[in-house]
């Protein structure tokens, strides 16, 4: 693994992590905003209870008490009443004993609210988002929730609607309501930081236990990046062995050893699927005058040049162009006997153009090579040697009539 790829893998773990976050958190929130909107439906619904039981008995009288007036809003018969003793009693409908239930729930943080577009009593008119929650059920919604703001505090608010039944027409008949009627509403507001604490304890619990996964999850990346890294490192020192096993340290062109492995596989391949094989054997022209007089480090430096021009034409990996000793090098190519004169050719006019200079040479004033050609489609009675032999006698054929040539046996 190099290291922009651990970089990578890195980022994207760490991007993994935090979206998993992000989406726990998201749901986190919603899901207490949910939990929030039910117990304000379970409010909703024990109010609505209270209030039918009360308009079913049609209200309840209760002593008239300095917290417990008599209700200004309530025009009936028969409000206020005095028993045989002498005590006074008034009667509480509906709307008034939910007003009080609100007054007593002021302690316990959980407001509710009676309201309508046109409500009896002024205390009871809607605010902006209760408004809305009305508009609403007049298109036919069924309840609306979410979180707002009330004196500046952070609410979860829910509100459903109240439908007029007969027992309301007592009250409400003369304010043009029939039965069936949305006349209004009651709102309950829970405050946030009732369910903040434990949703904000959720989400330091989230963020603590994602943040242990990453750093888990990056030191195995590390320890992976590492692992592979000494990997590498070991397997590049085995490749660097097995290269200089089979590499010419010279010229870096396969050896003697490379060349004997590879013409053997070479060869069963070739026997196998009928096809033909080819060999050039190459000789530098003089190259023993070229080391007389130059000396051994130019000696070298022509051999260099010579194997990087002749390495430039051999790409296939069923080509070898190999040093086979001092100035010889050797091709093998599956190809036939046309195919490898042209490639000679093309080797030898490449050195040519190189325009080494060879001051000793006999034959030109540039460095030259004598090329040995021979070809052969593998037989059972035949062997590698019997070509090795051919293209051997192709360049003394090639170095016996003038050199800077390319010679050619038949098998």
């Amino acid at each position: 693994m190099r290291r922009i790829t651990f970089l990578v893998y890195a980022v994207l773990w760490i991007l993994l992590i935090s979206l998993n976050l992000y989406q726990q958190v998201t749901d986190t929130k919603h899901y207490a905003q949910k939990i929030a909107t039910r117990q304000a439906e379970m409010f909703f619904d024990h109010i609505v209870l209270i209030r039918k039981w009360n308009a079913l008995h049609g209200g309840v009288y209760v002593p008239i008490t300095e917290t417990t007036q008599p209700n200004p809003y309530l025009d009936v018969p028969q409000r206020d009443v005095e028993t045989t003793d002498g005590k006074r009693l008034t009667l509480i409908n509906p709307a008034y004993m939910t007003r009080q239930l609100a007054e007593m729930s002021d302690d316990s943080g959980i407001a509710f609210h009676v309201t309508g577009f046109n409500p009896i009593r002024p205390e009871n008119r809607p605010d902006q988002w209760e408004s809305e929650a009305l508009l609403a059920f007049q298109q036919g919604q069924k309840s609306v929730s979410s979180i707002g703001t009330i004196n500046g505090q952070s609410f979860y608010r829910y509100m459903a609607p109240l439908h007029v039944d007969q027992s309301c027409l007592v009250c409400h008949q003369r304010q043009g309501y029939r039965e069936g009627d949305i006349r209004g509403g009651i709102s309950v507001s829970i405050p946030s930081a009732s369910i903040d604490g434990f949703v904000n304890e959720r989400l330091e619990h989230l963020t603590i236990t994602h943040a242990i996964v990453a750093f888990v999850g990056l030191i195995v990346l590390l320890l992976s990046y590492l692992a592979q890294a000494r990997l590498s490192q070991r397997l590049d020192k085995a490749k660097s062995r097995m290269q200089l096993a089979y590499l010419d340290s010279l010229t870096l062109l396969p050896n003697r050893r490379y060349y004997d492995a590879f013409v053997k596989r070479e060869w069963k391949r070739a026997l196998r699927h009928k096809y033909p094989i080819s060999m050039i054997m190459i000789d530098i022209d003089f190259f023993k005058l070229y080391n007389d007089n130059l000396g051994h480090i130019e000696g070298d430096h022509c051999l260099r040049q010579v194997a990087k021009t002749l390495k430039r034409f051999f790409r296939r990996p069923g080509d070898l162009i190999a040093r086979y000793g001092g100035e010889e090098f050797c091709v093998v190519a599956a190809c036939d006997a046309e195919q490898i004169m042209v490639l000679a050719e093309i080797l030898r006019k490449a050195v040519e153009n190189m325009r080494l200079p060879h001051p000793a040479s006999k034959i030109s004033e540039f460095v030259t090579i004598s090329l040995g050609v021979a070809s052969i489609v593998p037989g059972d009675d035949l062997s590698f040697e019997s070509l090795l032999h051919a293209a051997d006698q192709a360049l003394y054929d090639a170095k016996a009539t003038g050199r800077n040539r390319v010679g050619k046996r038949r098998i």
